[in-house]
């Protein structure tokens, strides 16, 4: 009409699109670039950690909307392993997020500690209480010689059956020469004092080493407390 051609009202909205389609294709290449970009400077000096999968682990991250409050929770479960510096992992509370490797951390389980247990308590299960002192004629000792050959074996079983009362775990005194110990006449002598909330360990310990036999009482002066 006059000599233009004729624009429906469809045809500029269809324009708009592909003019606005081009840049989009552009800007998604080169999101994709400077995303690389910026992980691989990111990543550049942080140490790699490796992690398994169903390994539990801490977790940094906001438990709220302000981000600068975060603190270490847990433990969080691996599930996989997105790419060398990313996990997936599921949080205490079951949902699933994607964390760098330098939010997490590995877990350590912490040991509860019990004062006391009782006979009547079942919660432990059965316990065998730890003896103090191992008597000769209870002893027996486990030893996994299935490595050896049978003359090594029953050689080895023998020698542990000779000398159980060393492997016994009571104290004895060794069968050995009597040894002197011959101080230099004029040495000066040095005064060494125990912290008044070790002496009743140290009185305990002495009684104990004097009962086996394993000390005497001495009356030479060679050191003061």
């Amino acid at each position: 009409m006059y000599g233009r051609e004729t624009r429906g009202p469809l045809q500029h909205p269809q324009e708009l699109k592909i003019n606005l389609e081009k840049p989009a294709d552009l800007a998604s290449l080169t999101t994709v670039k400077k995303q690389n970009s910026y992980a691989h400077y990111f990543n550049w000096s942080k140490i790699m950690k490796e992690f398994k999968k169903g390994e539990l682990v801490y977790l940094l991250f906001p438990e709220s909307t302000n981000k600068l409050y975060a603190r270490w929770t847990g433990p969080g479960e691996i599930i996989d392993r997105v790419n060398p510096h990313s996990y997936k992992v599921k949080l205490p509370d079951g949902n699933v997020r994607y964390i760098h490797a330098n939010k997490i951390r590995q877990f350590q389980a912490r040991a509860q500690t019990v004062g006391v247990i009782f006979e009547d308590d079942v919660e432990f299960g059965e316990i065998h209480p730890t003896p103090i002192k191992t008597s000769i004629s209870n002893y027996n000792m486990e030893v996994d010689v299935s490595h050896l050959a049978e003359s090594k074996r029953v050689e080895l079983l023998e020698l542990f059956h000779n000398h159980a009362s060393l492997l016994s775990g009571k104290i004895q005194v060794a069968n050995v020469d009597e040894h002197k110990i011959r101080l230099i006449p004029g040495t000066e002598r040095y005064i060494y004092k125990i912290s008044e909330s070790l002496k009743p360990e140290v009185d305990n310990q002495i009684a104990e080493l004097e009962s086996l036999g394993l000390i005497e009482l001495s009356e030479a002066e060679i050191a003061y407390v």
